[in-house]
């Protein structure tokens, strides 16, 4: 990547091995943007549906941004039919992206330095390695991603990510305190009006399921985080 068109690049502190979202800005992005105008009246309570295995945690090191990638690309109406890609698929793309990215290091043999990547650097793995087509970003907010829920797409997240997250409440919420474990990257795949809520989804963990405030979730947007989605190619 040509760090000239670069606005903001940071490598992130990690507190728990899992994660690895690190968080890249380049100002090419917004020639890509979805542009979507979010409203409101249109919001119904909406799921979409994932096809995506539960790994033993054990096997995830910090290719978060990768697993959401695959994720993407195993929603309903944006797969490949009867295939769904699994973990050995996401560490491929890891592998890829940690060597496109602007950080030092790569997951790569030898040495396999896990030293995270962005959700940029996992979309440009994933034209690469022949999965995923166009992407574009998301600029609007949790709006936006709930009007691009509202269109049957789901939404990878790149966010900070706070140890209360790692624990749903008994009602399935997560809430961004606790302080800081790192940065992760997820999914945004539904939404509840009753609560105006968004359904996240992890690829691994007790909270791989779990519904985030729609105001929580935009706080951690606004917070150097990232919104993309991206077509697979069939």
């Amino acid at each position: 990547m040509n760090e000239e068109f670069i606005e903001y690049a940071e490598k992130v502190v990690q507190h728990d091995p899992r994660l690895g979202r690190n968080i890249v800005h380049d100002s090419r992005s917004r020639g890509f943007a979805m542009g979507l105008v979010p409203d409101p009246t249109t919001w119904v309570t909406k799921s979409i549906r994932i096809y995506d295995p539960v790994p033993n945690e054990n096997q995830c090191h910090g290719e978060c941004t990768c697993c959401a990638q695959c994720m993407l690309f195993n929603t309903v109406r944006n797969r490949k039919v009867g295939r769904v890609l699994r973990m050995d698929t996401a560490h491929k793309l890891y592998s890829l992206a940690t060597s496109i990215d602007n950080f030092p290091g790569q997951w790569t043999s030898p040495t396999w330095e896990d030293t995270g990547s962005s959700g940029l650097a996992a979309a440009k793995a994933s034209q690469q390695l022949g999965l995923g087509g166009v992407y574009r970003f998301i600029f609007g907010g949790a709006d936006e991603v709930v009007q691009t829920i509202m269109t049957g797409r789901t939404v990878s997240l790149g966010t900070a990510w706070y140890n209360d997250m790692f624990d749903p409440d008994s009602s399935g919420f997560i809430s961004p305190t606790g302080g800081v474990a790192g940065g992760h990257q997820y999914i945004a795949r539904g939404y509840v009006k009753s609560s105006d809520a968004v359904r996240l989804r992890c690829w691994w963990g007790s909270f791989r399921d779990v519904l985030i405030k729609r105001t929580d979730l935009h706080d951690l947007l606004m917070d150097n985080g990232d919104a993309h989605t991206q077509d697979v190619l069939r």
